[in-house]
């Protein structure tokens, strides 16, 4: 892959998410209106008073490392499991607004993979 296309996605992909972050913890958004399961599993993860403000606090300190390009591989491999599960409530629970889910899973899968020499010391088999 070529450096070039790498560092302008990760810079895109950070700056992104350091705006989501940043919206959301200021309360910024507008209340987002789903269908009623959707609106369920949302209400269900805000009244557990954490899960919400850890997402928010992962998308702005991960959305800084790749900005800042330190920890870049660790910080991908901490946010994979939210942006897959992203992805997955909206494939599940609300497709009509599936689209930014998709492109967070592919940005952050693509990165994982331009970075996967880093990876490679942890995926080798120990006999």
């Amino acid at each position: 892959m070529k450096k070039k296309s790498i560092t302008v996605i990760r810079i895109l992909f950070g700056l992104m998410l350091l705006a989501f972050g940043i919206i959301g913890l200021l309360n910024l958004a507008p209340e987002s209106h789903y269908a009623e399961p959707a609106t369920n599993f949302m209400d269900a993860l805000i009244k557990t008073g954490y899960i919400m403000v850890v997402v928010l606090i992962m998308k702005l300190l991960v959305g800084t490392s790749l900005l800042i390009n330190r920890f870049v591989p660790l910080a991908l491999v901490l946010f994979m499991p939210i942006s897959v599960n992203m992805f997955l409530f909206h494939l599940f629970l609300d497709t009509a607004s599936i689209f930014p889910a998709l492109v967070i899973v592919c940005l952050n899968g693509y990165l994982l993979f331009a970075y996967l020499e880093k990876y490679k010391p942890f995926l080798g088999a120990k006999i």
